[in-house]
């Protein structure tokens, strides 16, 4: 018997773009997975049946909307129990991390 409070939960909550919210479930990420390539220009990558595709492509997937932004998508899928992957970009002069000022993030677009 599994304990309650460990298991992983077979669904999850989504906000999506118009802002109403629809239910992610395992079944559905297990089979828009297999529809979904690889795509190594994504930031936010999830470990799904051995591939790495991108969180918001194989959410998008699942539901058939978009979700809010990949941060929706990410949590919905760590979630569901499944392991993400974040690209981190770095200044190619200074070798630094970039940090983006509150006024970029602020600016940016999903």
């Amino acid at each position: 018997m599994t304990d309650r409070t460990t298991a992983t939960p077979p669904e999850t909550r989504v906000r999506l773009k118009d802002g109403s919210h629809a239910v992610l479930t395992l079944a559905d990420v297990a089979v828009a997975a297999l529809e979904t390539p690889e795509d190594p220009k994504y930031d936010v990558l999830a470990e799904i049946g051995g591939k790495n595709v991108p969180a918001i492509l194989v959410v998008r997937n699942a539901l058939g909307q978009d979700p809010w932004n990949t941060n929706t998508a990410e949590m919905a899928l760590r979630a569901l129990g499944f392991s993400i992957l974040v690209r981190r970009r770095f200044d190619n002069t200074t070798g630094e991390p970039v940090r983006l000022t509150r006024e970029q993030i602020n600016g940016s677009s999903v």
